[in-house]
């Protein structure tokens, strides 16, 4: 039986609490739903499977319990184990980037709503970078608008899983000298992130750059990043990530 048979169905009710309704998305080892609590209140819960004992959602439900209250950053309620699996509930959002760019033609934003989102994006990095974090996984499937009537022109940001603190010694950043193992998405990654090299708070902005390019232009250079690696063409991903300075000239 494969893991994702064994997440909870719809109805099921975890710790006596949360009652699932739907799901959100899927993956092989993690499940999002919607969910309500004995609040009556819409929430989602995030589930993954703990059964090596290296459950990411440990990492990410830590930060987002520091992080909670802040804007831009879904508040956290609570974490826990269910059978198998860790969870978090959290914040239940609207859709993210993906989705609303893929809404209609012609695939990609105007300018006015590529700089209202980059303007929020930006200081939600500079939030999370106030607390020494590094994000680490910058791309649009993590960025979701509010799912309410006073927040849906806010955007907030998801994904915490990979998130890092910042080596520090005497108040000072430390730059570690082992190689590093690659971090985030192929199509949005720095070029620090392709040659191995460990990410700074710099990577997140250089990510959030190239995003910024593509909702305004509605592709970038290097947009057919998937067939290169079906055909395990690094160099070329990587000599079109050096040459980045192609997307950062074509922004207005």
């Amino acid at each position: 039986m494969q893991l994702v048979d064994q997440f909870p169905k719809n109805g099921d009710i975890i710790k006596d609490r949360y009652k699932i309704i739907r799901t959100i998305s899927q993956g092989k080892n993690r499940m999002i739903f919607c969910a309500i609590d004995l609040q009556m209140q819409l929430i989602a819960i995030k589930m993954e499977n703990d059964s090596d004992g290296h459950a990411f959602i440990c990492v990410e439900s830590a930060i987002l319990k520091i992080l909670d209250k802040s804007n831009h950053i879904p508040q956290f309620f609570s974490y826990g184990s269910y059978k198998n699996y860790k969870f978090m509930a959290y914040e239940l959002l609207g859709p993210n980037m993906i989705d609303l760019v893929n809404y209609k033609k012609p695939y990609k934003f105007s300018l006015h709503s590529v700089l209202k989102f980059g303007i929020q994006a930006i200081e939600t990095l500079q939030i999370i970078h106030n607390q020494d974090f590094i994000h680490r996984d910058i791309k649009p499937g993590n960025f979701l608008i509010g799912n309410t009537q006073g927040t849906f022109g806010t955007f907030y940001l998801i994904g915490f899983e990979l998130c890092k603190k910042l080596n520090k010694k005497d108040g000072k950043i430390t730059t570690p000298t082992n190689k590093a193992k690659f971090r985030g998405s192929l199509l949005y990654a720095s070029l620090n992130a392709h040659n191995l090299v460990e990410l700074g708070r710099n990577d997140d902005l250089i990510s959030l750059l190239y995003i910024l390019v593509e909702f305004h232009n509605e592709i970038l250079p290097w947009s057919d990043v998937d067939e290169l690696v079906k055909n395990l063409d690094f160099e070329r991903i990587l000599s079109w990530t050096q040459a980045s300075q192609m997307a950062s000239q074509t922004i207005p």
